[in-house]
Parts: structure tokens; C-alpha cells; sequence
């Protein structure tokens, strides 16, 4: 049964009901002249009540906006579902119950929003501290038991990660630098990783269903942005921040959110500057792309548009920026600060790397630890998502320019970072979540394939999201603190933490106060402070002080063990631990010590 011509009210209003009694398929046509001939600049009741009939079948039928190039708009019903569509000059619809019906589609968000919190969240105080969560956690108390304080532009990243963990340590009388877990410091991280799964469902209606749904899978699962959400470093909060800064450019600039989001990011790390450059490299592409329709009429519109939110949150991004680094505006010099880590900020020594490091990390296959790791099929389905762009009649512009935005970007993003010759995994997070998001544009126009292509790219992300997630577990399961993880660098050994047990039980065991004191020989000793915080009377020297003998334990780095041998060799005994991997640090026991801990263990 056909219906042209003017809106069939009862249709409109309650169309599952009418398509129900008419038993078969109804298309219903409305003719350009029926709304006018603008339906976005329309005027009077045939726009308001436009808009009303589209939020009707977008409640009722689970339904996506897209454009077309088409003439007329038309809608195909069966039993109140869409099963057919063609669309015009408008903002119309697309089909998304064509591939799953509401239920499903809340099924699958359930599922990969549950997937990414476990796996984030499982067994989150197991893995050993590593040396820049330990340099972290003391920065945060520090912060936490004086009150504040400022910033160092050589050493410190931003201080946004410590102003955010001190209240959810104080919720579990976490207070001074001695109580702290590891659990409660790495919860921020997990809660900011899980988040970001979250951002694609906020673009649904503007880049689809499906695609976001398969985006938010894709970082829901990356092995890499699952396991540095699990440590207590910047790097997690910067990717949740950046990303959300990326939703929020690319789309309507209201009340200064991006310059807020832009503001977060350089409170996290300074190196939100990079991504910053990338974008703007990115707009430059679109723009000149688009060059033939950038007339002066369009470029004064977008002046006129987007000058004042574009004032507003450069104003917000300031305000934000600084108001962490001069801690509420209480040390100025915290903003001077800010700017001058730009300059004088110094990289710690053995961390260059050459141009391909981020190339082999990701995307080259690899057998290490008896896994296999390797991001090739998230590049792959990241590719043909650009690739489409190409594809005549595939996408609007406005769609097309998006995803090359953010390929763009991306590739960007990892041509800076492989420029800089200090690399480490965790500076890739960024970079791979522009990629996650990238990869699912791949199913953008999926029931326009053929069957061939609807197989293979159901087959990629298959292979994609199952490669994925059994890599995640290896990562953060027996393979967390291992060297054979490609994404565990500079690992902490297990053994350190079994040194911590047997130290304090040695403490115990000893006479009241003969284990008090402890001296630690050397240089680059962290994370061993964080595992020395029940020995409260540490001193830590780049050489062996004159009166090292009298202390009772001596912890001596590679570079110092000689020495300390020669001073304490004959009045303690040595004992070889692990810190970090190729890092074995020295433990020193005064004889006296020894003798009573072998006693009481062999009475």
C-alpha cells in the first residue's frame, strides 16, 4: 500500500500501530514543497512539526541521523520497523535495526561497557609499583599532607593526577605517604580508562550506531590503552581528556567545553601541545581539501559563528590550565612554571629509541613470552575506514572530512612522537585511541557492501577484538611486571616486593629498635622508597657515608655495590635481590642481625 502526497498523521504519530493493522509494508513520501524549501532555515509549523515526526520514528524504530544525496524522503515500514529509507537534501535517517534491533544494541554496549571495567579493574593492586608510579605517589602525598605545592617545570608533569587522587585516598583514610595502597592510587586511572570507552556513545547519532559501538570495542579491549589504565601515571587521564577534547572541536563549541577539556589536558601533561599541533595539521588537510567551497560568504558565516566560542574557551582553557598549576591561584609562579616545562623540561637518559619504535610496538607481529602480540588488524580496519572516504556516494562531506580528520590526526600524532627521540609505550596511548576510534568508521555504510565484504570485515574485527582482548590479559595477567611484555617497560621484579615481607618480618623478629635504620648507596633507586615506607629512618647517598658500617641494613645500587663492599664486607652480609629488570640492587645485613634471624628460624 502506497501513501503520497500530504503527512498521514496517524502514521506519523503512531507508526508500529498503523503498520501493525495495514499488515504490510507502507511507504510514506513527502514532497519537497510540504516543509519548504529549506528544512533547516524552515519557518512555521511545517519545521516544528518536522522535527517532531522525526523524534517519533527515532524513538520508536531505534534510528540514526544521516544524510544523502537523494530528492525525496521516503521511509519504508514493516510492522513498525524500517526496512528501506531514501533521503534527500536533509538531515534524515539511517537504518541501524537492519543489523540489530534496540535490544540488541543495548545488549552489546552493556556488554563492552562490563568488558572494560573488569578488565581494568581486576585484581588492580597485584602488579609490582613501577619507578614513575612510586616518583608519582610520593608527589601526591606531598601535596596531600602539606596542603598543595608547587611545580617543578625540569621533573614534574602537570599536577592533575595528584589533585584528583588526593580526595579518593582521604575516602579511604589513605592521609600521608605511609598509609597510601596501590589499589586506591590506581583506581583514578581504571575510572578515567573506563570512561573513555563511554565517549563513543555520545556520537551515535552523529557517526552511527554500529560504528561507534565497534569503536568503543576497540578501546574497550587494546591491550595498550588496558594496561597503562591500570598505572598510576598521567598518561590515562590525558587520553580521556584528549579525546573528549577531539569529540568536542569536531562538533558544536558550546559553553567553552573544549577549552576546558584542552585546559585538563595541559593540566595532565605538557605534552598536550603535541596533540594540539596534530589537530591544527589535521584542519589544515580538511580545510585545503575543501578549499573550492571555503568563499568568502562561508569563511566570514564561520568567522561570525565561531569567534566568540572560540574566545570563550581559549578563556576557559587558561583559566583551567592555571588554576591547577598555581594550586587555586594561591603561587602565580606555578603559571609561569607551566610555561617555562616547555624549555627547560629534562628527559631521563637511556630512553631514545629510532623513528620505527611505535611502528614495530603496535602493529608488527611478535612472539614473546609464549603470545603473540600485534595491532595489525586495528590498523587494517583503521585504513579501509579512510579509504571509503574515496569511495563516490559512500559518505556526505561532513562524515568524510571527519574520519580523514581524524586519520589525519592520528597519523600526526605518530609522526611527531617518532620524530622525538625519547620514546616510551605509555606516549603511544593517545595516538592508538585516534586509531581505536578511527577503525570503527570501517562499518560506517556496512548493508551497502556485498556479502564478500560484509564477511571479511565481520572476520576482521572478530580476529581484531578476540587478538585484542586475550593480549589485555596476557598483559595484565602472568605477564604484567615481565620484560617480555612489550608494553611492561622498565618492569619492577616481583622480587623487590618479597624483600619488602621479609624485611619487615626481619624488623619484627629483631630486638625493639636494632632494624630502625637503613641507608640505601646510589642513584636511580626508585621504586625502592615506596617499598622502604615502614623503615622510617632511611637516608639515601649517592656514596657510602664514613659511618655506614653502624647502619643495619644497606641497600646498594649496581653503580655502588664496590664501594659499599669494601666499606661493610666483613661486618654484613650480602644478599643479591632484583629491582627493576637489569637493575639487581645489593642487600646488605649486619652480622649481628643475621645471626639472630638465623637463631630464631632454627631454634
Amino acid at each position: 500500500m502506497m501513501l503520497r502526497g500530504e503527512m498521514q498523521t496517524d502514521v506519523w504519530k503512531n507508526p508500529r500501530k498503523r503498520a501493525a493493522k495495514l499488515g504490510q509494508s507502507v511507504v510514506f513520501v513527502m514532497p519537497r514543497a510540504v516543509i519548504g524549501n529549506d528544512p533547516v532555515e524552515g519557518k512555521g509549523r511545517h519545521r516544528k512539526g518536522f522535527r517532531q515526526h522525526f523524534s517519533i520514528l527515532r524513538e520508536s524504530c531505534g534510528i540514526v541521523p544521516h544524510r544523502s544525496d537523494e530528492q525525496d524522503l521516503s521511509w519504508s515500514f514493516s510492522h513498525g520497523r524500517i526496512v528501506n529509507y531514501r533521503c534527500g537534501w536533509i538531515d534524515s535517517f539511517m537504518v541501524s535495526s537492519a543489523l540489530m534491533n534496540r535490544t540488541t544494541v543495548i545488549i552489546c554496549w552493556i556488554c563492552v561497557i562490563v568488558t572494560a571495567i573488569f578488565i581494568r579493574f581486576d585484581a588492580l593492586g597485584v602488579r609490582p609499583f613501577h619507578a614513575d608510579e612510586a616518583t608519582g605517589a610520593r608527589i601526591t602525598a606531598r601535596r596531600m599532607e602539606t596542603g598543595g605545592g608547587q611545580f617543578d617545570p625540569k621533573h614534574y608533569h602537570g599536577p592533575l593526577l595528584a589533585d584528583l587522587t588526593i580526595p579518593l585516598c582521604k575516602l579511604r583514610g589513605e592521609t600521608g605517604w605511609r598509609d597510601m595502597t596501590k589499589t586506591t592510587l590506581r583506581v583514578l586511572p581504571a575510572i578515567a580508562g573506563s570512561l573513555l570507552v563511554l565517549l563513543p556513545f555520545f556520537w551515535r547519532r552523529r557517526c552511527g550506531e554500529v560504528p561507534m559501538l565497534a569503536a568503543a570495542a576497540f578501546l574497550a579491549t587494546s591491550p595498550l590503552l588496558v594496561y597503562y589504565s591500570r598505572m598510576f601515571i598521567h598518561e590515562s587521564l590525558l587520553v580521556l581528556c584528549g579525546m573528549a577534547a577531539l569529540m568536542s572541536l569536531t562538533g558544536k563549541w558550546r559553553w567553552g567545553i573544549p577549552g576546558v577539556l584542552i585546559g585538563l589536558m595541559f593540566a595532565a601533561k605538557e605534552s598536550f601541545a603535541i596533540s594540539l599541533i596534530a589537530w591544527t595539521g589535521a584542519a589544515v588537510l580538511i580545510a585545503w581539501e575543501n578549499r573550492k567551497s571555503l568563499d568568502r560568504a562561508t569563511l566570514t558565516a564561520a568567522w561570525q559563528a565561531y569567534r566568540i566560542p572560540v574566545i570563550v574557551s581559549g578563556i576557559a582553557a587558561v583559566i583551567v590550565a592555571f588554576g591547577f598549576y598555581t594550586d587555586g591561584f594561591r603561587h602565580p609562579q606555578g603559571a609561569i612554571d607551566a610555561v617555562r616545562t616547555f624549555f627547560v623540561y629534562e628527559t631521563v637518559e637511556g630512553h631514545d629509541k629510532g623513528f620505527g619504535y611505535y611502528f614495530q610496538l603496535l602493529v608488527m607481529p611478535k612472539k614473546s613470552g609464549g603470545a603473540w602480540w600485534f595491532g595489525t588488524p586495528l590498523l587494517v580496519l583503521a585504513l579501509i575506514a579512510f579509504a571509503s572516504t574515496f569511495r563516490r556516494g559512500e559518505d556526505t562531506p561532513n562524515c568524510r572530512s571527519l574520519i580523514r580528520f581524524i586519520a589525519y590526526a592520528a597519523v600526526g600524532h605518530f609522526l611527531i612522537y617518532s620524530l622525538i627521540a625519547y620514546k616510551t609505550p605509555w606516549l603511544a596511548c593517545l595516538p592508538w585511541a585516534h586509531v581505536c576510534l578511527l577503525a570503527g568508521f570501517a562499518v560506517t555504510r556496512f548493508s551497502s557492501h556485498r556479502m564478500p565484504v560484509k564477511t571479511a570485515l565481520v572476520a576482521i574485527i572478530f580476529i581484531c577484538l578476540f587478538t585484542q582482548y586475550r593480549q589485555a590479559r596476557y598483559a595484565i595477567g602472568r605477564l604484567a611486571s615481565d620484560d617480555r611484555n612489550p608494553y611492561a617497560y622498565v618492569p619492577t621484579r616481583r622480587d623487590v616486593e618479597v624483600m619488602e615481607e621479609w624485611l619487615v618480618k626481619l624488623r619484627d623478629r629483631s630486638p625493639a629498635g636494632m632494624v630502625d635504620e637503613m641507608a640505601v648507596i646510589g642513584t636511580d633507586y626508585w621504586p625502592l622508597p615506596w617499598y622502604l615506607r615502614a623503615f622510617e629512618k632511611t637516608g639515601y647517598w649517592k656514596e657510602p657515608p664514613p659511618d655506614l658500617e653502624k647502619f643495619p641494613l644497606v641497600c646498594a645500587m649496581p653503580e655502588s655495590s664496590d664501594a659499599v663492599v669494601a666499606c661493610i664486607g666483613g661486618t654484613h652480609v650480602s644478599l643479591p635481590r632484583g629491582l627493576r629488570v637489569g637493575v639487581p640492587v645489593q642487600l646488605f645485613v649486619r652480622n649481628d642481625i643475621w645471626k639472630h634471624w638465623m637463631e630464631a628460624d632454627n631454634p
